[in-house]
């Protein structure tokens, strides 16, 4: 049977890799949010 030799990611590759899921967490997180409620303000003048 072989054996899985998978090499530990080096800590410029772990790096780079936490840096690229910040940013998908920051889009995510950006894409996802809850907008707050907006109030209508209603300044038109209707003719009488």
């Amino acid at each position: 049977m072989a054996q899985n030799t998978v090499q530990p990611l080096s800590i410029a590759a772990r790096k780079l890799q936490a840096e690229a899921d910040a940013v998908l967490d920051q889009m995510f997180g950006y894409f996802t949010r809850e907008e707050a409620p907006r109030v209508v303000v209603d300044n038109t003048r209707r003719a009488a």
